[in-house]
C-alpha cells in the first residue's frame, strides 16, 4: 500500500522534494528526501518516530496530516513553516492524501516542495534536463540518436527541418521508442534552444490536478492554493512537451486549445490572461485516428497540435540497429563504471537479434544493463542475458524457422525427437563459436562431463 502511494505521488510532482507516509495513528512510516537529479532516495532518519515529536510546535489542528486522515479530503499545495526537532526551519507547499484500506482511512502520504523566502521552488525540477554521457549542459540532440537504418535516418531529418519553424509536432510511436528523445532533438536544434524544455506525461497526474499543474494557480483559489506558475509559464520562450496527450481529460483538451491558439493562459482561480511564448511538441503512443474515434483526443486538438507529424519506428523493424544500439549502451556503461567489457557473445547478439522488443530501444538498454551488472567475463554472453528473452519470444519474431516445429509434428516426428534436433543445433553452434570445451560449457551452464556425454550422444566432435 505504502509502496503504491510513493509511485502515485512520484507521478503527480516531478520537482517534489520529499515523501512522507504515517500510519492512522500519525507514526511515521516512510520519510525520505528525493533527489531527482541523480535519481536517489535518501532516509530522513524519522521513520518510526510520532509525527508531532518531529515538529514538536505542531499540533493536529494544524497539520496536514491529521487533518485529511479526519476528513478523507485531500489537500493541494497549502504552505507551511516549520521547525523539526533538530531545530531547521522550512517553508514549503504540501500536498497530502488520505490512504484508504476496504474504504477506512488508515493513513496519509505526503509530497512537499522546498520554497525560498519568496515563495518560489528552491529547486528547479519541473523540465530538468535530461543529460547525456559526457555532456552535462544540454538536451538530447540528434547526435545521441544511434541508427544507420533508413527509416531513423529520415526521421532525423524529419526532425532537423522541423526544428527549424515554429510549428506544433506530434510524435507517434510505441512506448520505449524514443519520443522523448526526439521532442528534446526538436527543442535542441531550434532557435528555442537556450530556453526551458518542460516535459509532463500527461498520464502521470490524476485529472483534477492536471490543470493547475499546465496553467498554474493563485492564492485562495482553492483552499490551501498559493501563487504557482503552471508549466505553460514555465516553459516561456522555450518548448513544452506533453507526452501521452490522448490521456488527458476532454475537458481539459479545449483548454489545451485555446492556450495554444491564442498563446496566452489563465491560472486557476484568475481572471487575467497572461501572455506566453511557448512551442508546444506532444506524443501518443497509439494511431491518431483510433483515439480520436475512441473520443480520447479532440478533433481539433488533433489538428491544431499535428501540424508536423514524426512516427518512430519499432525497434523490430529496424534490426541492422540493434548492434549499434548494444555497443553504444555497453560502453556508456562502461564509462560510468569504469568497466571495460568489449561486446556480447556471437550467441547472445544472435538471440537479441531474434527477440521481438515489445519494449523497443527503452527494454535493449535495460537489457543490455542487466547483461553489463551480471557479466563476469569481458563480454555479455548468452547466461547474462535475463530470462524472459529466452523462453518468452513469439514465434512470428523469430521468423519462419521459429514455428519448424509444427511441421515436424506433422511429419511424425517425436516431442523428443524434435527437442533433441533443437538441443544438437545448439550444441553445434556453440561448440563452432568457442576455442574448447570448457568455455562452451560454461556458455552453456553445464558440466564438461554433461557436455562430453551430449557430444557423444549426437557424435558431434569439437
Amino acid at each position: 500500500m505504502f509502496a503504491s502511494c510513493l509511485e502515485q505521488m512520484s507521478g503527480i510532482y516531478d520537482n517534489m522534494d520529499s515523501i512522507l507516509i504515517t500510519d492512522r495513528d500519525g507514526i511515521i512510516e516512510y520519510c525520505a528526501l528525493i533527489d531527482l537529479e541523480d535519481h536517489t532516495v535518501k532516509n530522513e532518519g524519522y521513520t518510526g518516530k510520532y509525527l508531532l515529536e518531529v515538529y514538536p510546535d505542531l499540533t493536529e489542528e494544524e497539520s496536514t496530516i491529521f487533518r485529511v486522515m479526519k476528513t478523507g479530503e485531500p489537500i493541494i499545495d497549502e504552505v507551511q513553516t516549520l521547525t523539526d526537532c533538530n531545530g531547521k526551519t522550512l517553508t514549503f507547499s504540501c500536498s497530502t492524501y488520505p490512504i484508504e484500506l476496504n474504504g477506512e482511512i488508515i493513513g496519509a502520504v505526503e509530497g512537499t516542495i522546498m520554497l525560498s523566502e519568496n515563495g518560489e521552488p528552491c529547486s528547479k525540477r519541473i523540465g530538468r534536463r535530461e543529460k547525456t554521457q559526457g555532456r552535462e549542459d544540454r538536451y538530447y540532440c540528434l547526435d545521441d540518436m544511434v541508427t544507420q537504418d533508413p527509416h531513423m535516418e529520415e526521421v532525423k531529418e524529419q526532425i532537423l527541418r522541423s526544428a527549424a519553424g515554429e510549428s506544433t509536432v506530434m510524435v507517434i510511436g510505441d512506448t520505449g521508442t524514443g519520443k522523448e528523445v526526439a521532442a528534446q532533438a526538436i527543442h535542441s536544434h531550434s532557435r528555442r534552444a537556450k530556453g526551458p524544455f518542460v516535459s509532463q506525461n500527461c498520464s502521470a497526474i490524476p485529472a483534477g490536478l492536471l490543470e493547475s499543474t499546465l496553467f498554474g494557480t493563485v492564492k485562495g483559489s482553492y483552499t490551501g492554493a498559493e501563487n504557482r506558475k503552471g508549466l505553460f509559464e514555465m516553459a516561456h520562450n522555450g518548448t513544452l512537451f506533453l507526452d501521452e496527450l490522448n490521456s488527458m481529460d476532454i475537458s481539459l483538451q479545449g483548454k489545451i486549445l485555446k492556450a495554444v491558439e491564442e498563446q496566452k493562459i489563465r491560472r486557476v482561480g484568475e481572471e487575467e490572461e497572461r501572455r506566453i511564448d511557448v512551442r508546444i511538441v506532444s506524443a501518443v503512443n497509439r494511431e491518431p485516428r483510433d483515439i480520436i474515434e475512441e473520443q480520447e483526443m479532440r478533433r481539433d486538438l488533433y489538428y491544431r497540435l499535428s501540424v508536423v507529424q514524426i512516427r518512430l519506428p519499432l525497434l523490430r523493424d529496424r534490426k541492422r540497429d540493434i548492434p549499434l544500439l548494444i555497443d553504444h549502451y555497453i560502453e556508456y556503461y562502461n564509462r560510468r563504471s569504469g568497466k571495460k567489457l568489449k561486446g556480447c557473445s556471437k550467441l547472445a547478439m544472435q538471440m537479441l537479434m531474434s527477440y521481438s522488443w515489445p519494449g523497443n530501444v527503452r527494454e535493449l538498454r535495460n537489457v543490455i544493463e542487466y547483461g553489463f551488472n551480471m557479466a563476469e567475463a569481458d563480454e555479455i554472453t548468452v547466461r547474462d542475458i535475463p530470462a524472459h528473452l529466452l523462453y518468452d519470444k513469439k514465434p512470428e519474431a523469430a521468423g519462419p524457422e521459429s514455428c519448424k516445429w509444427k511441421k515436424e509434428l506433422n511429419e511424425n516426428k517425436t516431442i523428443n525427437e524434435i527437442v533433441g534436433d533443437f538441443e544438437k543445433n545448439i550444441l553445434r553452434q556453440v561448440l563452432s563459436e568457442t576455442d574448447n570445451i570448457t568455455e562452451a560449457a560454461r556458455q552453456l551452464h553445464i558440466s564438461r562431463q554433461a557436455l562430453r556425454y551430449k557430444m557423444e550422444k549426437y557424435r558431434l566432435e569439437k
